[in-house]
């Protein structure tokens, strides 16, 4: 037996920790049995994982290397504790889908001591303890090779009451980390502390003054981390990829020069800290083999490349919108109609009767109305969440909305409860409603059946799935999985449960649904996303350069096929200042979302307020926002979008084959290219189209940066040369676009885009 000693130091913040700790003694327990590798005092060792893989062991570091090229997976200093665990109890309070965390540390393992480190049956395993003060637990820590490029690893306690882990490796000064899901104001995550939960993202999120006013009336501002889809994998300028299969609460410490730490909860109830590395060439190499094992999409069907008008109303209206749009030539292909089970009115806006059928009120014979739409080649979609609304007491002059599936569950027994043992009570945004206990397979099937019968037999094409970030964290679920670990789950079993109603009825890749919330394993499942609820403003944390950054984010953790409401969605009313749709920022948004897989609008939640694709006057003379010049220049957008049909169809195939996202991050694309990866707001369709957008009021020019070769602008058709600025002018209606000359789908692009240019 040889006795090695180290420096283990504490690794945490003063501020969350504030603790001292010595130098302590590492144990390294030595034998020379057949499943153990002596490791002499004043010596290396080296753990061969198969005929690829080893691990090498020292004083100073423990590196899991790729034998032949030296690549490295992952190295952990061993001057200080790479695992450390605490026992927590966290203050956490709940309100609109917004969730704040005060941690409360009982007992917390500092130090760190390794005993054994040994390969058995190709896997290297370490084994040691963790103490503390009233702390001490048993660790096990397993590395598996998976493939040469791909380990899964795990950590494991003795003592289950601990349900807090950190995990701490090296870095590099110069790496830096894309990615974490669906991320709205980063571009980049070296120098942050990212926090990953399902949840609503927050109104204003740092735009102020709206940010402030929302905390104050609701602490629903949201920050800078705050997603509805936030996903534990990233990959990083030194082509790692690193995926935490855990779906607890975590943080992400990326503030240090030389190392990253990896903090979640509750881990004890999910089997343990466990995930995966993989390391590669390049960034799309990584893609695909996160997305070989979480899921991807499949191709949309072929009704799916024309505009989706957003419109509600009732049949008469959004007819004559149609018609409005299709003769000033856009070529629409859906009708989303989100209010097909009926309109409720509150003091947030038009919103919805959370009750699943179609309201006879607004849509006289639904499914008549559905085959006439269809009949005209345009294809209807509607809406559904996973809650059943229910009365308002607080409604002024009484409330007299019913919902008969409210009533269903609640005497079935289908719904989430509290820990009461009672129906968990929700108020949301403008009435109190219930969420469907997604654990309880009873309640799953009679959610199916609703879909099934109301929705698809009904004739309905597609849905907005909507919601899946609200479930309490005290909630108590059927199954008697804990709420702390199902929380993130929610959103996945939500979508699974949508795409599992279409497949038993038939319908696989007829029928588009498209949801919001998300986390790990969601694009197995989810036929499309959409960003959610971004502000009516350009504000860049929540505006419309927030949305660029959505789809680039998201695309790097496996949402491959994502898109935002046309000109956003929350709209607010207030003294200080309104957040009301103008024109410009109406159409800006078309611009860009023109290059995206999805080409839908939405009304916003007060329409009246915001200016819109079509002009409308109501019986009542009532007219929407909007002139003849937005339905003229709309129409010309959504053709651009059309014309990329031929584009976006092989885009998503290979997103299909491959994982890679339509809508590409810098990145992914020309990953060498630190000038060209800076610029946050430019992004590329695929590899061959570069889109540089407007994102600010009042600008009539784009600067962009265009990477190394010949590029030609879609409109004018000059040729610019990379590696240099250009400035462009892009009035309205023409978005600055550039093809990659060269391109391996070069000629593809030109076939589409030709016909605008006459």
């Amino acid at each position: 037996m040889a006795f090695l000693f180290v420096p283990l130091s504490r690794f945490f913040s003063s501020e969350k920790f504030p603790l001292s700790f010595s130098f302590v003694l590492v144990l390294f327990t030595l034998s020379c049995t057949t499943t153990q590798i002596q490791f002499p005092l004043k010596a290396s060792a080296s753990f061969p994982l198969g005929s690829q893989l080893s691990v090498e062991q020292n004083k100073e570091k423990l590196r899991l290397l790729h034998s032949k090229t030296g690549r490295e997976f992952i190295s952990f200093s061993l001057s200080e504790p790479f695992l450390q665990a605490a026992e927590g109890n966290a203050n956490v309070k709940y309100r609109m889908a917004t969730f704040s965390f005060k941690e409360n540390i009982s007992r917390f393992c500092s130090d760190q001591f390794i005993e054994e480190s040994r390969v058995e049956k190709g896997n290297f395993i370490q084994k040691g303890k963790l103490k503390g003060s009233y702390c001490n637990t048993d660790y096990t820590f397993t590395i598996i090779p998976v493939s040469e490029k791909e380990i899964k690893f795990s950590v494991v306690f003795s003592d289950n009451r601990l349900n807090r882990v950190w995990f701490k490796y090296d870095s590099d000064s110069k790496e830096k980390f894309y990615g974490f899901g669906e991320q709205f104001s980063n571009n980049e995550f070296k120098g942050k502390k990212p926090f990953l939960f399902t949840e609503e993202q927050g109104v204003g999120r740092g735009d102020q003054p709206i940010t402030f006013g929302a905390n104050l009336l609701a602490g629903a501002g949201g920050n800078e981390y705050s997603t509805y889809a936030p996903i534990p994998h990233y990959i990083s300028s030194e082509n790692r990829s690193v995926f935490i299969d855990n779906s607890g609460y975590s943080e992400f410490d990326l503030t240090s020069n030389n190392s990253v730490t990896i903090n979640f909860w509750d881990t004890q109830l999910d089997g343990g800290f466990k995930g995966n590395i993989w390391i590669g060439s390049h960034p799309k190499e990584l893609v695909e083999a996160y997305t070989k094992k979480t899921g991807r999409f499949s191709p949309l069907p072929d009704w799916s490349y024309g505009t989706w008008l957003g419109v509600q109303g009732g049949s008469l209206k959004v007819s004559a919108i149609v018609e409005q749009a299709k003769t000033a030539g856009n070529p629409v292909t859906a009708l989303w109609i989100q209010d097909w089970c009926g309109r409720r009115v509150t003091n947030f806006g038009d919103q919805l009767k959370w009750r699943w059928y179609a309201d006879e009120t607004l849509y006289p014979d639904f499914k008549k109305f559905v085959k006439e739409m269809n009949s005209k080649n345009v294809h209807v979609l509607g809406y559904i969440n996973s809650f059943l609304g229910d009365t308002d007491p607080k409604k002024p002059g009484g409330d007299d909305f019913t919902n008969p599936m409210l009533t269903e569950a609640k005497n079935k027994g289908y719904l989430v409860k509290n820990s009461k043992g009672e129906d968990y009570l929700i108020q949301t945004v403008g009435f109190p409603a219930y969420l469907i206990d997604l654990t309880n397979p009873a309640a799953v099937k009679w959610t199916k059946e609703i879909i099934k019968k109301n929705m698809i037999e009904a004739g309905l094409s597609g849905w907005m799935a909507d919601f899946g970030e609200w479930l309490p964290y005290d909630a108590v679920l059927h199954s008697g999985v804990d709420a702390k670990v199902y929380h993130n789950r929610y959103p996945v079993d939500w979508a699974r449960i949508n795409k599992e109603a279409i497949k038993e009825a038939g319908k696989e890749g007829k029928i588009v649904f498209f949801t919001r919330a998300g986390y790990s394993y969601s694009n197995a499942y989810s036929t499309l996303f959409w960003e959610g609820d971004q502000l009516v403003s350009w504000g860049t944390h929540d505006g419309l350069p927030s949305s660029i950054l959505g789809l680039t984010s998201s695309g790097i953790s496996g949402y491959a096929l994502n898109h935002s409401d046309i000109g956003g969605y929350t709209t607010i009313s207030n003294p200080l200042r309104n957040y009301h749709r103008p024109k410009e920022l109406l159409l800006r948004w078309a611009e860009l979302s023109a290059f995206s897989p999805v080409f839908r609008t939405h009304e916003g939640n007060r329409p009246l307020k915001n200016w819109q694709v079509y002009q409308y006057t109501t019986e009542k003379g009532i007219s929407s926002l909007s002139d003849e010049e937005t339905v003229s220049i709309f129409a010309k957008i959504g053709q651009l979008h059309f014309a990329l049909k031929g584009y976006l169809k092989l885009l998503e195939e290979e997103a299909f084959k491959t994982g890679l996202p339509v809508v590409r991050h810098n990145f992914l694309v020309e990953p060498k290219d630190a000038v060209l990866i800076e610029q946050k707001y430019q992004f590329f369709l695929g590899d061959d189209l570069l889109v540089v957008p407007v994102t600010s009021s009042g600008a009539t020019k784009v600067k962009a940066y265009l990477p190394a070769g010949e590029w030609q602008h879609i409109w004018t058709n000059e040729v610019f040369s990379g590696g240099s600025f250009v400035e462009t002018e892009s009035p309205l209606g023409k978005p600055t676009a550039f093809i990659r000359l060269g391109g391996k789908n070069e000629k593809v692009l030109r076939d589409g885009l030709s016909g605008l240019r006459k």
